[in-house]
């Protein structure tokens, strides 16, 4: 692996655009939710949201005028793995569809910023995604323990359930935070295409095409399995909104395969973060759902975790990756 280093710094951008994009995580995961809700479930819900990100993509690559600089690209770089990493998408795409219309924005973002926040402190230490390896310091460990420990305050507390109490919260919590911490790996991975490729559109159009490939193939054995049969689908003209999430998982992968670059992958998680508490919380206050103190608490906990782990490092504003198979 070969690093080569330039002036100018991009954390700042990069770490705006990445609280950008944990803000539209946030409002991504509400649209398909109402979309889950609204008849289609959440593996339904989850196939047009990856439909609309590879076709998003797409489009993206086109207006730019760059498909032909992309295909030469693809044949010559490529590796199967490019496209691999976009199945760790699929847990938090189907969890968030299915957990948050049960508990919340707020209470789902935590789960899931929780299992993102541990894992990326572990693969930072190893180098996965980032130029150079980021050392597990005691206080990153203590923040990792800190995110854990917001975590069980929130789904113990059972705060935003709506059926179950908190035998609902505790399950939907410990299911996106796994989930939260697999999509770290896509992360991670689409850090290192996006070095190799120089565009991170690039990685965004692998990562959605390996996603929708892999949630394709769970829809194909649902409806052989008859599952889907009470599937209804809201009025497209009507409901148009509900079907934005595939457009607004298209920003939000292409965001962070640019920013972790520059940021590593824990500060992207720290960036993202900020974006997406905020905006759950904001999100369940306009709606029926609320704020219970339990939730606020682990939020305040997961952001002290974050803003703990954060040491000083060199900035990274340019990166030669040579991967091979």
């Amino acid at each position: 692996m070969h690093v080569r280093r330039s002036g100018g710094s991009l954390v700042l951008p990069a770490a705006i655009v990445a609280a950008v994009s944990g803000g539209i995580i946030a409002a991504q995961g509400q649209l398909n939710g109402q979309l889950a809700q609204a008849g289609a479930g959440s593996l339904v819900a989850g196939w047009f949201s990856y439909v609309g990100t590879l076709v998003t993509t797409v489009l993206v690559l086109v207006l730019r005028g760059r498909t032909r600089r992309t295909a030469q690209v693809l044949r010559r770089d490529a590796r199967w793995w490019w496209f691999v990493v976009g199945l760790c998408g699929i847990p938090i795409v189907l969890g968030m569809a299915a957990g948050i219309p049960v508990v919340g924005v707020a209470l789902a973002s935590v789960s899931a910023v929780a299992g993102q926040t541990v894992a990326s402190l572990g693969l930072d230490a190893r180098g996965v995604g980032v130029p150079e390896p980021i050392r597990l310091t005691g206080r990153r460990l203590t923040a990792g323990l800190t995110a854990v420990a917001g975590l069980a305050v929130a789904v113990l507390g059972g705060s935003g359930a709506v059926d179950g109490g908190a035998v609902t919260s505790i399950v939907v919590g410990v299911g996106l935070f796994l989930s939260g911490a697999v999509l770290v790996g896509q992360q991670a991975g689409n850090g290192t295409v996006t070095a190799v490729a120089g565009d991170p559109v690039v990685a965004g159009l692998t990562s959605a095409a390996g996603g929708t490939a892999g949630i394709t193939v769970l829809l194909g054995l649902a409806a052989v399995s008859g599952r889907l049969d009470t599937v209804t689908l809201p009025d497209p003209v009507t409901s148009w909104y509900v079907y934005l999430g595939g457009p607004l998982g298209a920003l939000i992968t292409i965001a962070a395969a640019w920013a972790v670059a520059h940021l590593g992958t824990f500060v992207l998680t720290l960036a993202v973060v900020g974006g997406q508490m905020v905006t759950a919380m904001l999100i369940d206050l306009a709606g029926a759902v609320g704020l219970a103190w339990p939730t606020v608490a682990a939020t305040v906990m997961i952001g002290a975790a974050t803003v703990l782990a954060v040491q000083p490092r060199r900035a990274i504003t340019s990166t030669s990756v040579d991967v091979s198979t």
